[in-house]
């Protein structure tokens, strides 16, 4: 049997998902900004100005629309009303974050066009299919890997042995890229948006086009049980009627976007989840004990504490929101933390709690642009979820590290920075 883990040991993995060095060095690496958006909450839910401008903090997001208006939605409703309008906040905006670094793809589509290249992949991401298809094939024995590891030795640092490589190499894998070329290849997409050195981005291109148009011709000449060559055999529709193939260069854009951004989300929302249960033992053992509550324990976490707190629209006509009157062509920013705090939607909402009655929340999104992978997600931190509590007894945080902290971007890929842990042995009573 094939491995089914990557290694994320090395030096590379810190500038695989914007972590903690690469985003202090731009300003933007904030401890808790929940302090502020919480401040924030106390105004209006509507009010001018970027999310960081608000919070006091150095643009993010902002300073790549330098002479765009912005605006900032805090309270749920309006959060939901501006995802579920997608013809009124459209995704426009991604033409200017990742279509330079990505091309065409999901992100930056709207409307006919993106729901016809969703449909390509929509049924290999439902709730089932990551139920059997990935969680048989891929993600049980990825898992399995991992703590055959970490039980050698009755201490781990979880951030990066469980919870970075578990969904870099499912979802590699899954697609059919190799493990020894899933490193190299988000390293690459990384590198492409590298503006200070043409040369680097060059380079990184040239490693994207011969990882995944070489995986491509060979599953076009020999198909597997993987994502690529479903995607090969599948039919794009077409607006007119009738179907067609996708061409090589939109099934490399659709896999570039999927595999880079289904590892970072699930890395640090699986750490958020087991960091926060640490901090409140007594609902880590109400879990052990009772594993109904696995799946409203991920909900909880995520509603509490989602990676991204905000998520960014284009205005693409003249509107009001909130009251608050917009011209096309403005930035919406939608604090989906502040929303899944709205103390109108849940009582003691800044509490983490994983009896809380399940309700809607926005941390992967609504409507039309909803997270592709969000089943898939759930799917990998239950089942990483399940062998902490079966494999890891009296699972505690090492006394002799330091406490983790929540880090991060101001806006984006928050979570704990480590996650230093001690527990006991099979035979060591």
């Amino acid at each position: 049997m094939k491995k089914q883990t990557v290694d994320l040991t090395s030096d590379e993995r810190g500038v695989l998902f914007n972590t903690d060095e690469e985003i202090a060095s731009t300003g933007w690496s904030l401890g808790d900004p929940y302090p502020m958006i919480l401040e924030l909450m106390k105004g209006p839910p509507v009010q001018k100005g970027a999310l960081e401008e608000l919070m006091g903090l150095p643009p993010q997001f902002a300073r790549m629309f330098p002479d765009k208006e912005h605006y900032t939605v805090l309270s749920f409703d309006l959060v939901n009303q501006a995802f579920m309008d997608s013809e009124t906040f459209n995704n426009a905006v991604y033409d200017v974050m990742t279509k330079p670094r990505l091309g065409d793809t999901l992100l930056n589509m709207d409307g006919e066009e993106h729901t016809r290249m969703r449909n390509i992949s929509k049924p290999y991401f439902k709730p089932a299919f990551a139920q059997t298809w990935w969680n048989d094939n891929w993600i049980t024995q990825a898992v399995d890997e991992l703590f055959d590891h970490i039980t050698a030795k009755d201490h781990a640092e979880l951030h990066h042995e469980l919870c970075a490589p578990l969904p870099v190499s499912v979802v590699s894998i899954g697609f059919g890229v190799s493990a020894k070329d899933a490193i190299p290849l988000r390293k690459a997409i990384h590198d492409t948006s590298s503006h200070h050195d043409p040369e680097l981005a060059g380079k990184a291109s040239e490693t994207i086009q011969r990882i995944m148009l070489g995986l491509i011709n060979q599953r076009r000449e020999a198909p597997q049980d993987d994502l690529i060559s479903k995607f090969i055999t599948a039919d794009l529709a077409l607006e007119g009627g009738g179907s067609r193939k996708m061409t090589d260069d939109e099934i490399l854009r659709y896999c570039l976007l999927i595999i880079f951004a289904g590892g970072g989300t699930t890395w640090r929302q699986l750490g958020i989840t087991i960091m926060a249960l640490l901090d409140n033992p007594d609902q880590l053992e109400l879990l052990r004990n009772d594993r109904s509550l696995l799946r409203p324990a991920i909900q909880e976490s995520t509603r509490w504490y989602p990676t991204d707190p905000v998520f960014l629209r284009s205005v693409a006509k003249d509107t009001v929101l909130g009251g608050v009157e917009m011209k096309a062509g403005s930035v919406l920013h939608i604090c989906v933390a502040a929303a899944n705090r709205d103390r109108s939607q849940w009582e003691d909402p800044d509490r983490f709690d994983i009896t809380r009655p399940s309700k809607r929340h926005f941390a992967f999104g609504a409507g039309a642009h909803a997270c592709l992978g969000q089943h898939l997600s759930r799917q990998e931190m239950e089942v990483a979820l399940n062998a902490v509590l079966d494999r890891l007894p009296n699972l505690r945080w090492d006394p002799d590290q330091p406490h983790p902290r929540m880090a991060g971007g101001t806006l984006v890929g928050r979570g704990p920075d480590s996650l230093p842990v001690v527990y006991d042995l099979p035979n060591s009573h």
